[in-house]
């Protein structure tokens, strides 16, 4: 595939004086104001643009702060709130499904194993293997002293 960038760069130039620029941050807005729509602001826009600063000599040409890898998202991804359930426990939960393990023996076949998992997580996933739908009525199924208590 050909880049084009730098050719649209030099439309740019024949029509707007880049001298006067202070810093990249003000050509990288005259460019995206120029380009129009054909601006995305894709990753790959963002780093010829910053190819053709650099050409031009600015010393403060760099990529926006949203394409740069955050460590702190990737612990959290990994570790955190954002982790998914993982091939390993998705496989061994199937198989007791399968099997016809109930959801509390599941549970302490996981932990045996180290592959922790929420109940409310677990029984979700039984329901879609099983193809079963909520039950209607959840309440009635809900020790007394832990349902919520409904004033009108």
């Amino acid at each position: 595939m050909v880049d084009r960038f730098p050719e649209a760069f030099a439309r740019f130039e024949r029509v707007v004086d880049v001298r006067y620029f202070d810093s990249y941050r003000e050509l990288a807005y005259a460019f995206s104001l120029w380009a129009g729509k054909r601006w995305v602001d894709s990753y790959l826009q963002n780093v010829a643009l910053k190819r053709e600063g650099k050409k031009l000599g600015f010393k403060d040409a760099e990529l926006p702060r949203y394409f740069k890898p955050s460590i702190g998202w990737r612990e959290t991804a990994r570790y955190g709130r954002h982790r998914s359930l993982g091939a390993e426990r998705i496989s061994v939960v199937n198989d007791l499904i399968r099997k016809g393990y109930s959801a509390n023996r599941i549970v302490r076949q996981l932990r045996s194993k180290g592959l922790g998992m929420r109940r409310k997580v677990l029984l979700k996933h039984i329901r879609e293997m099983k193809m079963k739908s909520v039950k209607a009525n959840r309440e009635k199924y809900i020790p007394k002293k832990y349902r919520q208590k409904y004033r009108k």
